[in-house]
């Protein structure tokens, strides 16, 4: 099979990156973006590696029923999202089993996966954008190839987002890279960089946002969630699973601009919230002020996490937000010494996600449940919600413990 080839393949998995798969002549699998698992496909050879093959989808030869027609013109171009050609129910269930597979890939057996939570509207959603920038033009790089194209809108962004591109296109000079970022307001709207334009305001450093009753302050720099009404769901879910926990204090690690911690206050806990960003802490420092309860640590999580469990505070519950990497060893550690009785674990990244709760399940946590949301619609991304209960210690643990 060499570059340029055409073949035909029977599509029989999904990777993580959202292609599907088919096993070519040489016994390697062939990637192919566009496909659904169980369809035939003609797909030509882009790519030639050492561990798989690459294909651009030519033919549907034998199409699954799940398959729609794609609405947006720029789908097979865009590096955004991948499932546009799949039915908005299938793109659930597809969600769900790329959940499963990567927990009882990492070694834990018949997950307690959920049905995934769909978005109430999978359209218009994103409130934040990154574009790329050629000769003062505005657009994307494709995921192949990483050739370069014109995006006239984007129909996953929200509106604001579109009317503000639009403004923008072929004004920029001298830049690579343009974020527009808007809030929950109608008049909040951050453009970076500083542009010299007359007309529209550039290089604000902060949006506004509202979430859960609470008004946040989010710099430019700083993390926030992309779909505002799934991480409404979000924000009710965790607070759900900590409520279930008995009294006594909360740890939000890597707690960004304070969203959970602010939550988690209105249920009257002590809360102590954990984060090592710069910015995002200077976002907290301001979110949090005037909320009863709230301690602000600036820190890496885990160094936090140790100290609390070698001075031997009892803690409720704890609820973990991590970059995609997933929690570092150090932190893995230090929940199994605090041993909360519940861990609320929030993942955008099912095998990192898979691999922290294997360790967790390996060191006297119990999996209670993973619930797969929906928070970016048309994409093969996924957040989970995993929850998870100190496993009840034999009176022989104890008391080897307290040896």
């Amino acid at each position: 099979m060499a570059e340029d080839d055409i073949v035909e393949l029977e599509l029989v998995d999904l990777a993580p990156r959202g292609d599907a798969i088919g096993t070519g002549e040489d016994g390697k699998p062939v990637y192919v973006a566009g496909g659904i698992p169980g369809e035939r496909v003609r797909a030509r050879v882009y790519k030639r590696g050492k561990l798989f093959t690459g294909a651009d989808l030519l033919e549907v030869v034998r199409p699954s029923p799940h398959r729609v027609e794609a609405p947006c013109p720029l789908y097979g171009h865009c590096n955004g999202c991948q499932l546009q050609h799949v039915s908005a129910g299938h793109q659930l269930e597809i969600k769900r089993t790329l959940v499963r597979n990567e927990l009882t890939r990492a070694g834990l057996v018949d997950p307690p996966v959920e049905p995934t939570i769909p978005a109430p509207d999978p359209w218009n959603y994103r409130n934040h954008a990154r574009f790329t920038v050629r000769h003062g033009v505005l657009g994307f790089v494709r995921r192949q190839r990483r050739a370069f194209f014109y995006v006239e809108q984007c129909m996953i962004m929200e509106p604001r987002i579109n009317a503000t591109l639009a403004a923008l296109q072929g004004r920029i000079p001298q830049t690579t890279q343009c974020n527009i970022r808007v809030g929950a307001p109608d008049d909040a709207i951050a453009i970076q960089p500083k542009l010299p334009l007359d007309d529209i305001p550039t290089g604000q450093t902060h949006v506004a946002e509202r979430l859960g009753g609470h008004d946040f302050q989010v710099s430019t720099a700083a993390f926030f969630q992309v779909h505002r009404a799934q991480a409404e769901r979000m924000l009710e879910l965790v607070r759900h699973w900590v409520r279930q926990a008995p009294p006594g204090p909360v740890i939000d690690a890597y707690c960004g601009v304070g969203t959970f911690a602010a939550a988690l206050a209105d249920d009257g806990r002590p809360v102590i919230a954990i984060e090592e960003s710069g910015p995002a802490v200077r976002d907290a420092t301001v979110n949090l002020a005037g909320i009863a309860g709230i301690e602000l640590r600036l820190g890496r999580a885990e160094l936090i996490l140790v100290g609390y469990a070698e001075a031997g505070i009892d803690v409720a519950a704890v609820v973990i937000d991590p970059p995609r990497s997933g929690c570092l060893p150090g932190a893995i550690d230090a929940l199994v010494r605090l041993r909360p009785h519940t861990v609320v674990y929030v993942s955008c990244d099912p095998a990192t996600l898979a691999r922290d709760l294997k360790l967790l399940c390996d060191r006297g946590f119990e999996l209670v449940v993973v619930q797969p949301l929906d928070m970016f619609p048309q994409t093969i991304h996924i957040e989970c919600i995993a929850v998870l209960r100190a496993a009840p210690v034999a009176p022989s643990d104890e008391q080897a413990a307290s040896a």
